[in-house]
């Protein structure tokens, strides 16, 4: 039975229409579902599922009693960074769910992840990974510790900075997700990381980064299209690497968003193209 792919999101914004039929094209033996709001219930057609986030807020409501707020991101942005978990987490009880790919609503997928290989890339990134219930079930129990346990919260500011995640100007914590998932992974599960790297392929972290040491352009990754497949140039080889996601952070990048969506590129299926970000456009390439 191939693993279901979840993204929770809450608002109507037009570029779901894209990530969730790229998510479906990419892996087609994998569900792929949306918990969501009313208001963007319209993008459950064309086989992708839609779900409530209200249908399975007990948990995440319980931990909205004991949050605090130690971040220069928004409160309620914040929170919903963390509820989230609680709200995978009882999606997947509700629904005899032992295991799934969550991505976030930003990020577009280009990887068949019915491969088993691809489970060895767990529990790394909050916003691309595979988690079982199990591992859901204890990362959403180390969170909820670590609120509402006055030593523990200690603690988790003090490794919230030991891990660099502060303002440097101000000395402002920025307590995130990010930081209880690495907490989780290093404290708990003490697993090794491979950084979304498997093979000659990467999961991307970031559009804004090079890592892993690719070309980039405009500030972003340099994007290859070579006979339909996604990739990236490694800058002191020379070496293409299968680009499994890509990861639109910001605003700014949402743009490009429709771009990248395979159906939108089948003029495009033979040959070798790079994408220009300032012209929107993929331009044909010698390599």
């Amino acid at each position: 039975m191939s693993v279901p792919i979840i993204f929770l999101h809450r608002s109507d914004d037009s570029y779901l229409f894209y990530i969730l039929r790229q998510a479906k094209i990419a892996s087609p033996s994998s569900d792929v579902v949306l918990i969501g709001s009313p208001a963007n219930m319209k993008y459950a057609s064309q086989g992708i599922k839609h779900a409530l986030i209200q249908d399975y807020s007990h948990g995440a409501n319980e931990f909205a009693a004991v949050y605090k707020h130690l971040s220069p991101c928004e409160y309620y942005y914040n929170l919903f960074c963390f509820q989230r978990w609680f709200i995978l987490r009882d999606y997947m009880r509700g629904n005899n769910l032992n295991e799934c790919w969550t991505l976030d609503s930003d990020v577009m997928l280009y990887a068949d992840l019915s491969r088993e290989e691809y489970k060895t890339f767990s529990n790394e990134f909050t916003w691309t990974t595979y988690i079982t219930l199990k591992e859901v079930e204890e990362l959403c129990a180390v969170t909820q510790d670590h609120f509402s346990n006055p030593h523990l919260f200690e603690y988790l500011k003090q490794y919230t900075r030991e891990t660099g995640n502060y303002i440097k100007e101000t000395g402002m914590l920025a307590v995130s997700d990010m930081v209880t998932q690495r907490l989780y992974l290093e404290n708990v599960l003490k697993k090794d990381r491979i950084h979304g790297i498997i093979n000659n392929s990467f999961f991307d972290n970031n559009l804004f980064f090079s890592f892993p040491g690719v070309e980039t352009l405009d500030n972003k990754k340099k994007i290859y299209m070579l006979n339909g497949t996604l990739y990236s140039k490694k800058m002191d080889t020379g070496q293409f690497m299968n680009v499994n996601t890509v990861h639109f952070t910001s605003e700014a990048n949402k743009k490009y968003i429709p771009h990248f969506y395979k159906p939108n590129l089948l003029g495009k299926a033979n040959g070798a193209y790079y994408f220009h970000y300032n012209s929107l456009q993929w331009v044909s390439t010698s390599i």
